[in-house]
């Protein structure tokens, strides 16, 4: 009984990665784990913001505790590779983007850009949110950097980690 019952558990969380497979563009399957990695991400960013950490810690923090998860995930289901040899390529990767990353929100947090969408009407209920208003800044910052930096992610993965099982 038990083992049936762990079994049913298996094919149920192997479910997604199935379908998963079926999606034979690599971009289009980075898209759909990426965006499960970039909502752990932020949920992890937004954490750090709410405990009141700097946006460069905050990023950094979830950024390093997400890679590892990352990594699997996109290595084997977009780039179909499960070595842990492209590890150190993937965290310099990484870390390049997060240099990239943190020169963005510093060059919005010295623009006008966060008055203007916290002065909207439409966006008036984020005064109300538990957070430090000083952060929501950081918080709207990342969310408008995300797919940029998902797309610039996915070619440097796929140019520098991940080429020898790139087919596309």
């Amino acid at each position: 009984m038990l083992f049936e019952i762990k079994n049913m558990i298996k094919r149920i969380l192997l479910c997604p990665i199935h379908l998963l497979w079926k999606i034979e563009n690599k971009f289009l399957r980075f898209l759909f784990v990426g965006a499960l990695n970039t909502i752990v991400g932020y949920l992890l960013f937004l954490f750090f913001i709410w405990i009141g950490l700097h946006y460069s810690l905050s990023l950094l923090f979830s950024q390093i505790i997400g890679i590892i998860f990352n990594y699997k995930t996109t290595g084997y289901l977009v780039f179909e590779n499960k070595s842990n040899k492209l590890l150190l390529k993937f965290f310099l990767v990484y870390g390049f983007v997060y240099l990239i990353n943190v020169l963005e929100l510093y060059l919005l947090n010295r623009s006008t850009l966060y008055d203007i969408i916290l002065s909207s009407n439409a966006l008036a209920f984020v005064h109300n949110l538990p957070i430090n208003p000083d952060k929501l800044s950081d918080a709207i910052g990342q969310a408008i950097v995300i797919l940029p930096n998902a797309i610039l992610t996915f070619l440097l993965n796929k140019k520098f980690v991940f080429k020898s099982s790139t087919k596309e």
